[in-house]
């Protein structure tokens, strides 16, 4: 974009700012592209809020003017798909504390709802800037148009590979990705039971209408060896109501994550379902720090949203089963390094960057 064009735009939003935002409550606005933010895949965009206040203050002016946001967003600039909020404030390594906010269920037409529509199990994998790098080159390449769907490129890609028949026979031969769960009926019924206890002493008028504890098999959301806690919350008169329910009871929700991580050895989320099969709404928190992961150490990760579908899912599980990775998210990064091993890889790695060289040209 010139430089020109992207000062016109720029005094556009500030003017759609300065109308829609109370004076003293207007935020900076900049247009974000990909490279800004690693969370930006190639040809989306974000709209970066900067605002004046430290956290507290932040969390006060998103649960009062975020509707602005997001008619600003509905109005004006359907192009963007979400918005990173920060603050003037200065973390403890000395970067602006941020929070990303993506509306949902705006357009039947986002590829995302759509893949969730059509069954695909979401999963968040954490991955480095080289996985990153991996992906993006899919997708400027025109092999996938998103990064999920770049994932599932290579993961059926690496599953046409013979070397993963053999793994994944290993794996069978070990019982199958069941055999990780570990909890039998009894022991989980009397986790249920307890978790049934907590959830109904944190939310005593918070129209809890049932728990449930779920392992690997019972839900495609959950890996082997994994607990996942939800909570189906009664169906609201007036839709939607899950944002208000939520935040005033963020206290107690934030009091039952703490026992769930103490007391719930295995629990990877929280998840809150509002109204019948959560129609009126969905809010997963995620329990205790991320998986251990050596890269973590070394590199900043950034979570990739990925739908799913089941024999990927198999996939995945399989690798973890067969001892090759932890957890989904790592063996997302896994298959991701067999693709880079292939000669091909390197070749449309190069004639990607013969590509951007030529447009940098025009």
């Amino acid at each position: 974009m010139e430089p020109a064009t992207a000062d016109r735009i720029q005094a556009m939003i500030d003017a759609e700012a300065a109308e829609r935002f109370p004076p003293d409550a207007v935020p900076r606005l900049a247009l974000l592209h990909h490279g800004d933010h690693p969370v930006i895949e190639p040809g989306e965009l974000y709209l970066l809020v900067i605002l004046g206040q430290d956290g507290a203050a932040q969390d006060a002016w998103t649960e009062e003017h975020s509707g602005r946001l997001r008619d600003l967003r509905a109005q004006r600039l359907p192009e963007v798909k979400g918005f990173m909020l920060t603050t003037d404030a200065r973390d403890s390594a000395g970067r602006p504390p941020s929070k990303i906010m993506i509306p949902v269920g705006i357009s039947l037409l986002d590829p995302e709802e759509d893949e969730i529509a059509s069954g695909l199990t979401p999963v968040t994998a954490e991955l480095g800037p080289v996985d990153l790098a991996t992906l993006d080159m899919l997708v400027t390449a025109g092999i996938a148009a998103s990064r999920a769907e770049g994932a599932r490129w290579a993961l059926a890609r690496v599953r046409e590979q013979r070397a993963y028949a053999t793994l994944s026979g290993r794996a069978r031969q070990r019982g199958g990705p069941r055999a990780r769960a570990g909890l039998d009926r009894a022991a989980l019924d009397q986790l249920q039971r307890r978790l049934e206890d907590q959830v109904r002493e944190h939310f005593p008028d918070g129209g809890v209408q049932r728990v449930a504890l779920l392992q690997h098999g019972d839900d495609p959301a959950v890996e082997p060896g994994g607990l996942l806690a939800r909570v189906f919350i009664e169906e609201a008169e007036e839709a939607p109501s899950h944002q208000a329910w939520h935040r005033d009871h963020a206290t107690m929700t934030g009091e039952l994550q703490r026992e769930l991580e103490e007391n719930l050895p295995g629990a990877s989320h929280l998840e809150l379902w509002f109204g019948e099969n959560g129609r009126q709404g969905k809010i997963r928190h995620r329990l205790g720090p991320p998986p251990d992961d050596p890269a973590s150490s070394e590199q900043d990760l950034t979570p990739v949203h990925i739908a799913l579908g089941p024999v990927d899912l198999e996939m995945l599980d399989a690798l973890i089963t067969a001892g090759t990775a932890a957890s989904r998210a790592e063996a997302v990064g896994w298959v991701l390094a067999r693709i880079r091993e292939r000669p091909a890889y390197a070749r449309l790695s190069e004639r990607a960057r013969e590509l951007d060289e030529l447009k940098a040209h025009f």
